[in-house]
C-alpha cells in the first residue's frame, strides 16, 4: 500500500466539494428539501472521509528513521519491504492506514504511527466508540445499530455495541479515584448520601445462579438487584412540621397558601455523583459513594446526612461504614407517610376525608418528634372491634416499620437543622439511571453486560461523560503505547498530568 499524499487528498476533496455544489445547482429545482438534505449529508460524509485521509497523509507513516530504541535497550530496525495496513473505522466510514513497521527477531513488530495518532486497540475510532456508547446507554443494542445505519450509513453489528461498552468502563475506577472534587463555590451547605436497590431482569442462565435450589411453591427469581448510590450537596432549608405535612397530605391547599404568601425558592441537589452497579458488592458501592462525600467535606466541620428508605440491610452497612464519623441518618418521609396511608385507607376507606385527616394528624405528630404518640394511636386502633385481617396487617406493618427505624425518625431536629428528609435524588436515580434502560419488553441481561451499561449511565447521569472519555483515551494511550512514546520522545499527557498534580 502506498502512503497518502496531502496534495492528492486536497485535490479529491476539492473535486468532491465542486461535485456537491454542481449536484445542488442541477437538482435543487426538482427535489424537496428532505431529499436534497439527505444527499448533501451523504456527500459531506464522503468529504469527511477524504479529509481523514488527508490527516493521515500529514501524519505520515510513522517513519522515524532506520531504527529506534525502546525500553532503553532494544533496538528495532525499519522493515523496508512494505507498509502495513490498518483499518480505521471512523464516523465517516472506513479508511486503510499505511504504517511503517520496526522489527527485531524474537520481538513483536511495532508501528510508531499507532502511538503518534493514538489509535484505539480496536478498529473503531474513539469518536465512533463514544457515539456507540451514547446510543447503547439510551436504547437497545439492536436499536443502536439501526440508529447509526439510518443516520450515518454505518454498518455495525449489534454485538459490537455490547463489546465496546464492556471495554469502555475499564477506566471507571481510575477516573473516579483521580477526579477533582467540585469547586467549593459550586457546592451547597449540606453533604448528603443515599442508597437504594433496583431490580434488573437477567437472562435464564444468570437467574439460575441467584438461588440454586427452590423450595416448594417458590418461583425462579427473574431479577437481580442493582445497588444505587448518590452523593450530592444541597441548601439548608428550614421549614415547619405543618408545612411539610400540608405539602404531603393536602398539596392543593399548600399551593393555595403559597400563592397567597411568599414564593419559595426551589431547593436543588448540586453536583450529584451517581453510581449503579449490578456486579459489585453493596458495601463496595456504598464505600465509594461515602468516600466521594468525605472528599467533599474535607477540611470543614460538616456532617454527612444519609437519607434512605427502610431497607435495614443498607442501614446496617451504612452504620458500619460510618463508624467514628459524624453523620445523621434520616428515614425517607415519603415511605413513612405511605405506611400511615395504608393504615388510614384500611380503617376509614380509600382516600376518604377521615383517612386523610387521620394520616395528617399522625404524620404531624411524627414530624414534631412525637413518634411514641403514633405508637399509642396504632395500639388504640388494634383494640377496635371487628377488625379485618387486612386492617390488622396494615397496623402491624406500620408499627413494625416505625419500631425498626425509630432512631432515624427525629424529624423535629432535622427540620430545625434544615436537612432534607426525602430520598427523591436516589429514587430518581433508580429510575433514570437503571429502570429507563434496563427494563422494557423482552429485555434480559447478562451480569457483565448490564454492569457496563449501568456504569456508563452512571458516568453520563453524573455529568462526567466528556471528562471521562478524555481520561479514558489518555489511559488507553498510556497502556498501549507507553514504551513506544518514550522511544520516540512523545509526551504521555496523562502521566505528565499525574506527576504535575503530585
Amino acid at each position: 500500500m502506498q502512503p497518502y499524499t496531502l496534495e492528492q487528498n486536497i485535490l479529491e476533496g476539492e473535486i468532491e466539494v465542486k461535485d456537491l455544489f454542481k449536484y445542488i445547482s442541477a437538482s435543487a429545482q426538482d427535489m424537496e428539501a428532505y431529499e436534497i438534505e439527505k444527499e448533501i449529508f451523504k456527500r459531506v460524509m464522503q468529504i469527511g472521509l477524504t479529509a481523514m485521509k488527508g490527516y493521515f497523509a500529514v501524519q505520515g507513516t510513522g517513519d522515524i528513521g532506520e531504527n529506534f530504541k525502546i525500553d532503553n535497550e532494544v533496538i528495532l530496525l525499519k522493515d523496508n519491504r512494505k507498509l502495513y495496513e490498518r483499518d480505521y473505522f471512523s464516523i465517516f466510514g472506513k479508511v486503510k492506514v499505511p504504517r511503517t513497521c520496526y522489527r527485531k527477531e524474537g520481538h513483536e513488530g511495532i508501528m510508531p504511527l499507532d502511538a503518534m495518532v493514538n489509535f484505539p486497540e480496536r478498529c473503531y475510532s474513539y469518536l465512533l466508540q463514544e457515539l456507540m456508547d451514547l446510543c447503547s446507554i439510551r436504547e437497545s443494542f439492536e436499536e443502536s445499530s439501526e440508529t447509526l445505519q439510518k443516520n450515518l450509513g454505518l454498518d455495525i453489528k449489534k454485538s459490537r455495541f455490547e463489546t465496546i461498552g464492556r471495554e469502555s468502563i475499564n477506566s471507571y475506577d481510575v477516573f473516579y479515584q483521580n477526579k477533582d472534587i467540585p469547586a467549593s463555590e459550586s457546592e451547597d451547605d449540606i453533604q448528603v448520601v443515599g442508597f437504594d436497590g433496583k431490580g434488573v431482569p437477567v437472562i435464564k442462565s444468570e437467574s439460575a445462579k441467584l438461588k440454586g435450589r427452590l423450595g416448594k411453591g417458590e418461583k425462579r427469581q427473574k431479577k437481580k438487584e442493582a445497588i444505587v448510590g448518590v452523593s450530592y450537596t444541597t441548601t439548608q432549608n428550614e421549614r415547619t412540621s405543618e408545612e411539610v405535612a400540608l405539602n404531603l397530605i393536602y398539596p392543593e391547599k399548600a399551593k393555595e397558601d403559597e400563592k397567597d404568601g411568599e414564593q419559595k425558592t426551589a431547593i436543588k441537589a448540586q453536583n450529584i455523583r451517581r453510581m449503579a452497579s449490578l456486579e459489585r458488592p453493596k458495601q463496595e458501592v456504598m464505600q465509594e459513594i461515602i468516600e466521594d462525600a468525605l472528599k467533599r467535606i474535607q477540611g470543614n466541620n460538616k456532617k454527612i446526612v444519609v437519607v434512605m428508605d427502610g431497607a435495614l440491610c443498607l442501614w446496617n452497612l451504612v452504620s458500619l461504614l460510618l463508624v467514628g464519623l459524624k453523620w445523621v441518618g434520616i428515614l425517607d418521609i415519603i415511605h413513612v407517610s405511605e405506611y400511615l396511608w395504608n393504615v388510614g385507607n384500611a380503617m376509614y376507606g380509600e382516600k376518604t376525608l377521615e383517612a386523610k385527616k387521620w394520616v395528617y394528624d399522625n404524620l404531624l405528630l411524627i414530624l414534631k418528634g412525637n413518634v411514641y404518640r403514633v405508637f399509642l394511636n396504632l395500639d388504640k386502633l388494634l383494640l377496635s372491634s371487628n377488625l379485618k385481617k387486612s386492617q390488622i396487617k396494615s397496623i402491624m406493618d406500620a408499627t413494625t416499620y416505625f419500631e425498626n427505624h425509630y432512631q432515624w425518625m427525629r424529624y423535629d431536629e432535622y427540620l430545625r437543622a434544615g436537612y432534607p428528609i426525602g430520598s427523591g435524588v436516589v429514587e430518581s436515580t433508580c429510575s433514570h439511571t437503571v429502570k429507563d434502560r434496563m427494563e422494557g419488553t423482552g429485555r434480559r441481561w447478562s451480569i457483565d453486560g448490564a454492569e457496563s451499561i449501568l456504569l456508563l449511565r452512571s458516568v453520563y447521569t453524573s455529568g462526567d461523560w466528556d471528562e471521562y472519555w478524555k481520561t479514558n483515551r489518555a489511559l488507553i494511550k498510556s497502556k498501549l503505547y507507553k514504551n513506544v512514546l518514550d522511544g520516540i520522545q512523545y509526551t504521555d499527557d496523562y502521566n505528565m498530568k499525574k506527576v504535575a498534580n503530585g
